[in-house]
């Protein structure tokens, strides 16, 4: 299982800029890569791109240990473009994509001495599908 979430967190009030948080439990063994957590010194690397008919993600994820590179993809046909207005009537996010019949890949890698060791390379299904751009103002 793996998950990959974010947003704009804050901190003291102050928001940050767009972060992901990322885990994937293989084989009982949790790889986590969240930044909050300084030590494991979590870097990640991302993008979107709404394609004429589906919507792409990459993502690759590094820690002190491993590094998670994800690619999903979602055909638009089976998701929803939300326009969700806030209870105070501001509308702050924009083209926000809903779905939950995504698929990719995600490749793990555990490091070694210089190296990256390949664990697994993992074809997922059904994947529950998420973005949107929060206009702060």
């Amino acid at each position: 299982m793996f998950d990959i979430g974010g947003g704009r967190p804050k901190i003291y009030f102050v928001p940050l800029d767009r972060r992901l948080l990322g885990v994937f439990y293989y084989e009982g063994k949790e790889y986590d890569f969240n930044f909050s957590k300084l030590h494991l010194k979590v870097k990640t690397d991302f993008s979107f791109e709404e394609l004429d008919d589906a919507v792409h993600w990459t993502v690759r994820q590094e820690n002190i240990h491993a590094v998670m590179e994800t690619e999903v993809f979602c055909r638009k046909a089976d998701m929803l473009l939300v326009n969700y207005e806030a209870p105070d009537g501001s509308k702050r996010h924009n083209r926000l994509w809903n779905g939950g019949n995504g698929w990719g890949t995600v490749k793990l890698y555990d490091k070694k001495d210089d190296a990256l060791v390949l664990v697994d390379e993992v074809e997922a299904t059904h994947i529950g599908c998420e973005y949107g751009e929060y206009d702060p103002e």
